[in-house]
């Protein structure tokens, strides 16, 4: 069996992040005393969830990693995305929250259990490189533009699914004459009052900005391919459905129904890419593209060196499991938790991936509780997730096209560890941070 050392040699921990999954993971290894260093790019905690109307980079000229837009409510009801031991506050609370209540709510948090001194922020880690027992962490200081390398014993990738961002190419895009852009540099509904906007994609992206676009816009044309057994909320007024793109014109597209429509913007909400240039090839014993990463044990460990945890890289995850990945990551960097044998790890991973595509490898899915995480966390003492969880994923998903406009304004209740009610339309209510 593999085993971490023991608590006596406290291996210095890095994470790489300081948005939603790297502080879950930060506040689990200080719990375990660790030796924690958080390297975080921008000059902000939050990751994704801060919103900035910079697009491209930050004050810095480093890169800008958030897709928070102006106005953004979440498509998760905020209990699935409650720290277990920093609960939002009592009182009336909104089931979907705005990015700037969530962003708020990780302020709190982040000072609840004093996590900015363990984050070094303006580090833009540029290499993660396997030397000997250690891994060496290359970052550059974005204000100063200084490389520095430090030694870390165990690393957490912690960067986000949702930074990098996938942008195909359409036949003749290049003749388009309008504005184009991935709803990765979207920020403002205001900038498009009054402009024909076509969105394309079937994402939660994309039918969120159908609530924000629809009413501002002069025209909102929506190109997706969902089967037609998705029954997709009928909308009146200005929007129009269209199939996928058959290639660009100067002043629109046509579409695969030989259909064409004019429009002065396009938005592609086609989604993310995974992204680790930072990671050394030769060295890290993992292997990526675009659409995976592997070989990971339980979608989560470097089954080639279990010093590295890649937590909240699992597709669909979520908030809580994120947080148990990092508690389970510093339970194994603490050397607590024993692995099976290389070959036991790479066998699992084997019998999951080979009946999977290259796009579901690191696809958890709706059952996150018995699938995943409970076999995660067998033989730890960290909390399970109820059931409740799942069961409102199973059962809520097709909300997310049946009633796009208005599944926001449905407050879910949780009325114990497997059951819930959803009240249709309930009282507005609103973020706690601001009664």
């Amino acid at each position: 069996m593999f085993v971490l050392s023991q608590l006596a040699s406290r291996p210095r921990v890095c994470v790489i992040g300081a948005g939603y999954s790297g502080l879950a993971t930060a506040r689990h290894m200080i719990d375990y005393g660790l030796n924690l260093t958080v390297f975080e790019a921008s000059n902000y905690i939050g990751g994704t969830w801060r919103y900035t109307p910079r697009v491209g980079t930050d004050e810095y000229g480093a890169p800008l990693f958030t897709s928070a837009y102006k106005d953004l409510r979440t498509n998760s009801f905020y209990q699935s995305m409650e720290f277990p031991d920093y609960p939002f506050p009592a009182g009336p609370i909104s089931s979907f929250l705005s990015g700037q209540c969530i962003y708020k709510y990780l302020e709190g948090y982040t000072k609840q259990y004093d996590l900015a001194k363990y984050i070094q922020f303006r580090s833009l880690v540029t290499s993660v490189e396997k030397v000997g027992d250690d891994w060496n962490v290359t970052y550059m200081k974005t204000d100063t533009k200084k490389n520095v390398s430090e030694e870390c014993g165990f690393v957490v990738i912690a960067n986000g699914e949702y930074t990098a961002p996938h942008v195909p190419y359409f036949a003749k895009q290049e003749d388009f004459k309008g504005k184009m852009l991935h709803s990765h540099d979207y920020r403002d509904s205001e900038d498009y009052r009054g402009l024909r906007v076509l969105v394309v994609g079937a994402g939660p992206s994309a039918f969120d900005l159908a609530t924000h676009l629809v009413n501002v816009t002069s025209m909102f044309i929506h190109s997706h391919h969902l089967k037609a057994h998705f029954k997709i909320q009928k909308v009146y007024g200005n929007y129009k459905q269209k199939p996928d793109v058959k290639h660009f014109t100067p002043t629109g597209a046509v579409f695969v129904d030989d259909s064409t429509e004019e429009f002065d913007v396009a938005i592609l909400c086609t989604g993310y890419r995974y992204s680790f240039p930072f990671l050394n090839y030769q060295s890290s014993g993992v292997t990526w593209s675009e659409t995976y990463i592997m070989p990971l044990y339980n979608q989560l460990i470097n089954i080639n060196h279990p010093t590295m945890t890649f937590v909240g890289t699992a597709k669909y995850a979520l908030g809580l499991v994120r947080d148990r990945q990092g508690h389970y990551s510093a339970q194994l960097a603490a050397g607590l938790v024993k692995l099976p044998s290389k070959d036991e790890m790479f066998n699992q991973w084997f019998d999951h991936a080979k009946r999977r595509t290259s796009k579901e490898i690191n696809l958890i899915g709706y059952d996150q509780t018995a699938d995943y995480t409970d076999p995660l966390l067998d033989g730890t003492d960290i909390p399970r997730i109820p059931l409740v969880f799942t069961n409102i994923l199973r059962k809520q998903d097709d909300a997310w096209y049946s009633e796009f406009l208005i599944f926001r304004n449905h407050q879910i209740n949780l009325l114990n560890d497997t059951d819930y009610e959803v009240i249709a339309n309930g009282e507005k209510k609103l973020c706690p941070f601001d009664i």
